[in-house]
């Protein structure tokens, strides 16, 4: 492993990392020797996750949070700092969606609900490590974004596809605006991945959705979270303010 691919001993964040996506890359951060810590709202994963970590050897730490409550970001990012002295990897996995019904029956609450869960749970983590990234001028944050916010698609959420085309805009501005103090800001765009809530969302189309993919099949949540590790590298550092698109082709834009 060259210095450029290594992080290890590097502290990495995952936000919603108790399963999915998330889970994929606490564990594949966990495999490159960083110490891992999840945040999640679901005490039971999260801490599940965090002794499978550790079985295989790696080091991790799970503290329950909301990722919309700037008072739990904050109390989990000091907890952090507290065991390891240092952060140094953002990883924002949090979100989602329940349904996907038509704009006349969205109503103004869930609307509401699900911009909160999609982009202030992406911004508040954010703003909640840059301090600890600025005092050691290095950093790399990785958000978790969509092909729905890419693109039109009826099987997503109204509000879910919204904030995740607003995920991208707040990390093309954060990227400018962190640049000089060696902080990163990217976003991975993923397809559809077949993780536990597609499962569930999906379960009598998924022969469909898969065939509707060039490469015909369904994403991994372990090669969403290779595309992550990437640009969460020291070789990444002039890689900032992008979008990577990791989706079977179905987009190209």
């Amino acid at each position: 492993m060259t210095e450029l691919s290594s992080i290890k001993d590097q502290v990495a964040v995952v936000s919603g990392g108790a399963a999915g996506i998330g889970l994929a890359c606490a564990e594949r951060f966990a495999a490159e020797g960083a110490k891992v810590a999840i945040i999640d709202r679901d005490r039971e994963t999260g801490e599940a996750a965090v002794r499978k970590i550790e079985t295989d050897g790696g080091e991790a730490m799970f503290t329950a949070g909301d990722c919309t409550s700037e008072a739990d970001m904050d109390a989990a990012v000091a907890a952090i700092v507290d065991r390891w002295g240092r952060l140094d990897i953002l990883v924002n996995c949090a979100g989602g969606f329940h349904a996907a019904p038509p704009i006349e029956e969205l109503d103004a609450e869930t609307w509401r609900a699900g911009i909160d869960w999609n982009l202030s749970g992406i911004y508040l983590p954010m703003r909640a490590v840059v301090p600890a990234m600025k005092t050691n001028n290095y950093g790399r944050i990785v958000s978790i974004g969509s092909q729905a916010g890419r693109m039109g698609t009826a099987i997503t959420a109204i509000d879910y596809s919204a904030a995740k085309a607003a995920v991208v805009g707040l990390s093309r501005r954060l990227a400018v605006e962190l640049a000089p103090f060696g902080i990163t800001v990217n976003t991975v765009a993923p397809g559809t991945v077949l993780t536990p809530r597609i499962a569930v969302l999906h379960a009598e189309r998924m022969d469909q959705l898969a065939s509707a993919m060039p490469v015909g099949r369904l994403g991994k949540p372990e090669e969403i979270a290779h595309a992550v590790w990437y640009l969460c590298t020291p070789g990444a550092a002039f890689t900032t303010g992008a979008t990577l698109d990791v989706n079977g082709g179905s987009w190209t834009g």
